[in-house]
């Protein structure tokens, strides 16, 4: 008796050991499928789950297998929902699931199936059943005390907040999910994280928090070979760009377009989007309007797809529905098929409408690229006259010199290179006042003139002196070719007032006003110093000769008095 006792103690533990070793073996194989779908590798993942469901479910004793069979559902549902964004085939299997999870006490796995249908109601933006889903999960994951995966309950509450747009619990989910997933080592979850946390510093407007979590989700994204890596240089080109990097954003935009040719159809506006936003940041008008260009196609042929995509999916629901209703009364099926019908038709009207809506852009796309080109010719062609009034000014400059050459000594050297100075700032001052927005033939003429007199009287201004310059200028704008002349003149005479005016007294005061006339406009300037006859040559200067021929430019006459102060009036067109 006692041998038969040990012999059945012996084979029990022989059964135990065996039992462990092909659970072992199970959950081995269930972490290569989801290792493989981490990777992207559907197929083969597909296969092995498949190939292991068959062994079980054709076992003599499959009930034995139960936990092991609805894992494996849960695998495929996993799959279906990774390779299609259509909601209702995986939605339903969840949920014929949760009955026979719950009845085996599978907790962890019914955890699991409740945070995958939240997703599903999540897409569907059926946000209240997404909260139920996710308060069932939670209620599971505290009574099992499931800690190595609470990770993926953080994950979908952080992702529920983001659609319902409460941004400091997103951050803190997401915080919380890297946290958990760092801990338990749950890649697809960090990998989650990375997205989120890298959305939220972006929205908060914090660039160097969101490029740490986009470089970390970029080095992911490169492990698991994931065209994804197209989108992550995109989103760090496009975080460099807002922080005004331009030379990393350049950099990262390079980056995201070598992916141009490997991307499929609704990723491959990101690369031109990102050259074309980089390049006209940069100011290179030309590679941004290629680039333009090219994200414009590439944008419509998304739509496109998009719009095919949407139409698949209602034909796949088409299809599980018609499915259904093999099973009921022929007056359902007839009910159902009618309904459909009405969705078709009225996708088939959506589409139509978003085709016009799509035109509509395009044609105010067009218009903008046309706009576009229009504005960059003007912008050359007002450059060119800009250059041609330069040129002149600069001849100007050449001329007074060369009067000038016959009269320097060593003795007004000083005053020579301080007068030339003054005429040239008139004219630098001159193009600093240029309204080049439309054209660069006008002047904001009440500013120049402010600003000349001020600057000559400060280069000659002798402290304890005290000299008042009163401006009134009544012209708002004038042409360039008048105003250039009137400037120089105002030069000529500050220069002289500042210089000769002034020498018995230590309180002076020069008025310049410029006011419009029934024939033209007049300048009228004086000072309250000593005075001298205007029309009386100098031998000390050419002041007054290049007045004289600057009036004669102007076409301008002149009236002159000198017995009280100086006074001078000019009229001109």
């Amino acid at each position: 008796m006692p041998a038969k006792k040990h012999q059945v103690l012996f084979l029990l533990l022989i059964f135990s050991h065996f039992a462990m070793a092909q659970k072992s073996t199970f959950n081995s194989q269930l972490k290569e499928i989801d290792s493989l779908i981490l990777y992207h590798q559907f197929i083969i993942a597909q296969q092995k789950t498949d190939s292991l469901y068959q062994v079980f479910i054709k076992s003599k004793v499959s009930k034995k297998y139960k936990s092991e069979i609805l894992e494996l559902k849960f695998r495929n549902v996993l799959l279906l929902d990774r390779q299609d964004d259509v909601v209702a085939e995986p939605l339903q299997l969840l949920l014929e699931m949760i009955d026979e999870v719950e009845k085996e006490g599978l907790h962890s796995l019914s955890y699991r199936v409740y945070l995958m249908i939240a997703l599903a109601h999540e897409k569907s933006e059926n946000f209240d059943l997404c909260k139920k889903y996710l308060d069932l999960a939670y209620t599971t994951y505290s009574k099992y005390k499931l800690e190595d995966i609470y990770s993926t309950y953080c994950i979908r509450m952080s992702s529920y907040y983001r659609y319902i747009n409460q941004v400091d619990s997103v951050y803190y989910y997401a915080n919380k999910a890297q946290d958990y997933a760092k801990k338990y080592y749950n890649l697809t979850d960090l990998y989650d994280s990375y997205i989120l946390l890298s959305s939220v510093a972006n929205r908060k407007g914090n660039y160097e928090e969101a490029l740490k979590y986009s470089f970390l989700l970029l080095n992911l994204r490169k492990k698991y070979n994931d065209q994804a890596v197209a989108v992550s240089y995109y989103g760090i080109a496009k975080t460099y760009l807002k922080m005004n990097d331009l030379d990393n954003a350049a950099l990262y935009s390079d980056s995201c377009y070598d992916f141009y040719g490997k991307l499929p159809l609704l990723y491959k506006e990101y690369p031109s989007e990102i050259k074309y936003m980089v390049h006209e940041s940069l100011g290179n008008t030309d590679s941004a309007f290629y680039y333009f260009k090219q994200y414009h196609a590439n944008h419509l042929e998304s739509v496109a797809e998009e719009e095919h995509l949407k139409t698949k999916k209602l034909e796949v629901q088409y299809q599980l529905q018609k499915k259904e209703t093999i099973i009921k009364s022929k007056n359902l099926q007839l009910m159902l098929i009618s309904s459909l019908f009405i969705i078709i038709v009225l996708s088939s009207v959506l589409v139509v409408r978003k085709n016009r809506k799509i035109k509509n852009q395009n044609r105010v796309i067009n218009k903008q690229i046309e706009e576009l080109s229009k504005t960059l010719e003007q912008k050359q062609m007002l450059l060119s006259e800009l250059q041609h009034r330069v040129k002149n000014n600069l001849q100007h400059v050449i001329s007074i010199l060369e009067i000038q050459k016959e009269s320097v000594d060593f003795n007004n050297i000083d005053e020579l290179i301080r007068g030339n100075q003054n005429r040239i700032h008139s004219m630098a001052l001159l193009h600093k006042k240029l309204n080049i927005s439309d054209n660069v033939n006008s002047v904001d003429f009440k500013k120049y003139i402010a600003e000349l007199a001020e600057l000559v009287k400060d280069s000659y201004d002798n402290h304890p002196k005290t000299i008042q310059l009163i401006v009134k200028c009544d012209v708002e704008t004038i042409s360039i070719t008048k105003a250039l002349p009137i400037g120089l003149i105002i030069v000529e005479l500050v220069s002289n007032s500042m210089k000769h005016a002034f020498h018995n007294r230590n309180i002076g005061v020069i008025t310049i006003e410029i006011i419009p006339t029934k024939e033209g406009n007049c300048l009228y300037y004086s000072d309250n110093g000593s005075g001298f006859d205007f029309h009386q040559t100098s031998e000390k200067g050419l002041g007054q000769e290049i007045i004289k021929g600057l009036i004669d430019q102007l076409d301008g006459s002149v009236e002159t008095d000198g017995s009280n102060g100086f006074e001078l009036v000019i009229y001109f067109k």
